[in-house]
């Protein structure tokens, strides 16, 4: 038993600065995106200005939209690349998801995106999220609009 104390340890401190690090609050923010029953105070809690003050601007029906995922799930999560500088950090990754409606997967898309993160205090927060290029995939084709891609008939 003693001998697997180290890793226990080691497995438990892992675990635990995890969330301190960008990286860590990147893949809590992404992860949580893709969550059904997302509420604005988790969002507040992992985001500061200005991202945070977009999110607080937001009127009704835009903030019904942004907090729907119901027919969005994450396939992956890759960093690309970090830059940091003191306080800041800035993080270039892809995220995957299929778009899906009553069981039947649509399309799949791939944004690259840019995330700048904060550290306010003891923690890192995300203050912005650009994207960069988004690349979507179907079989059938789809037909683009201002309401976004749908699938041609």
């Amino acid at each position: 038993m003693l001998k697997y104390l180290p890793i226990i340890f080691l497995l438990l401190a892992t675990a635990c600065t995890k969330k301190t690090t960008p990286e860590g609050v990147l893949q809590d923010f992404v992860s949580y995106r893709f969550k059904d029953g997302q509420n604005m105070e988790k969002l507040y809690e992992l985001t500061a200005s200005p991202l945070q003050d977009r999110l607080r601007d937001l009127k009704d029906e835009d903030l019904k939209n942004f907090l729907d995922s119901t027919n969005l799930k994450k396939r992956k999560l890759k960093v690309l690349l970090k830059n940091c500088e003191g306080e800041k950090c800035f993080i270039t990754y892809v995220v995957g998801y299929k778009q899906s409606k009553a069981e039947q997967t649509n399309f799949g898309v791939e944004v690259k995106k840019i995330a700048q993160i904060v550290r306010t205090g003891e923690s890192w927060k995300i203050a912005d999220v650009n994207n960069v290029k988004t690349y979507i995939e179907d079989k059938k084709g789809l037909e683009v609009s201002d309401k976004g891609p749908v699938e041609k008939p």
